[in-house]
């Protein structure tokens, strides 16, 4: 697939269109129907090309119209929305606090021949085989929960601020709920950046270094074998952060979660009411489990491409050696490689993935069904 390149940011609140107060409930309706319900045919009649009352075709284009307004909505998520965050998301995730690999590297480097030759040489190497497998799984779950979070918070931002004049806040001009509803999205992301992504590098490091501390750098190791690895660590490390729920990882120590303490003014009873609905339809949303498979799914599919690009790099790396012929072998057979060699290739693409990740979630992950359902689910919970 060739890839778009250019980048723009544009404000988050810019999706919000004018449509009415059924259009989440209708939205969502939409979504879950069959294909055939806009073909032509009424579904509940169960005969193709049952005749329609005047009423009846004209909600069909309406739901019509809702879908269209859904799709530009997401279209907005996976490509300006996530690469508004995503060069934070890159600085914290290849900066030196969070990504040790690189240190690690110049360390070894640096080491003296008499260094070299004893044990701490093979204490780096086993600290670097720990760090890069992390790495690689703080990569894939960093990406896929950063952009399933904020895709669920642009959408019920657009579903709030599309029927504000509708709600007890209607004093509340367009402006000011799209900015109030913003201001609370990006601290919520922020946090998440600011916490949350610490949190998983901490917890994937040490599921690595669990999981690597009996495997010797000199073990001869496949391509499969490593992929094993890499899915043992990522299951622990998604079952240490989401063991008690997604909302519980993502909200806890916010505002919402602290009793609506908050700093700064008092805040209206417009102002109040509207971030109260937009708190009460964010952790239903992260409770449900359109949102736990998004965030799975992604995580599957982000693995994936990581995974392929390792794949890739190992036959490149072999080829320039003059050992093509040993590429079917190394990325087939039960003994290919010593572990040692795999670990800057892991490293390696887990940084591919992290430079290319706009692309990856706009193209690919944006896609997957699972989110598109999660999306789906936030623009459309609670309304009328």
């Amino acid at each position: 697939m060739e890839w778009l390149r250019e980048r723009r940011r544009v404000v988050v609140g810019s999706a919000a269109l004018a449509t009415t107060a059924a259009v989440g409930y209708a939205l969502y309706r939409v979504y879950n129907r069959s294909v055939s319900k806009l073909g032509g045919f009424d579904e509940d009649a169960g005969e193709v090309g049952s005749k329609r009352t005047p009423k009846e075709e004209e909600k069909l284009t309406s739901d019509a119209e809702i879908e269209e307004v859904f799709q530009k909505l997401r279209q907005v998520a996976a490509k300006q929305g996530f690469s508004t965050w995503s060069p934070k998301l890159t600085t914290d995730l290849l900066g030196p606090e969070l990504n040790k690999v690189e240190a690690i590297t110049a360390r070894l480097k640096g080491l003296g021949r008499d260094a070299a030759k004893g044990g701490a040489k093979v204490a780096l190497w086993n600290e670097l085989k720990a760090e890069a497998f992390a790495q690689c799984v703080a990569v894939v779950w960093g990406v896929s929960i950063l952009n399933a979070f904020l895709s669920v918070q642009l959408m019920i931002v657009a579903r709030i601020s599309t029927l504000f004049e509708t709600s007890s806040c209607s004093e509340l001009m367009y402006h000011d709920v799209r900015m109030l509803l913003e201001r609370e999205l990006e601290k919520t992301v922020g946090r998440f950046l600011r916490v949350n992504l610490r949190e998983i590098c901490a917890i994937a490091t040490e599921s690595a270094r669990e999981a690597l501390e009996p495997i010797e750098l000199s073990r001869i190791t496949s391509l499969k074998d490593v992929l094993s690895t890499l899915a043992c660590i990522s299951s622990t490390t998604e079952f240490q952060i989401s063991g008690k729920g997604w909302a519980h990882t993502l909200l806890s120590g916010t505002v919402e979660e602290e009793g609506g303490e908050q700093e700064g003014p008092e805040p209206r009873e417009g102002e109040r009411l509207l971030l109260e609905q937009f708190r009460l339809s964010l952790r239903k949303v992260l409770e449900g489990q359109d949102f736990e498979f998004a965030v799975s799914v992604s995580a599957r599919c982000v693995s994936d491409i990581l995974m392929a690009k390792c794949k890739h790099l190992l036959a490149m790396q072999l080829e320039q050696r003059g050992e093509a012929n040993k590429t079917e072998q190394a990325v087939r057979s039960p003994e290919a490689l010593p572990l040692a060699k795999f670990v800057p290739l892991v490293s390696t693409s887990s940084e591919q993935v992290v430079s290319e990740c706009d692309l990856i979630i706009e193209h690919e992950v944006s896609k997957v069904p699972e989110v598109i359902r999660a999306c789906a689910d936030a623009f459309s919970i609670h309304v009328a």
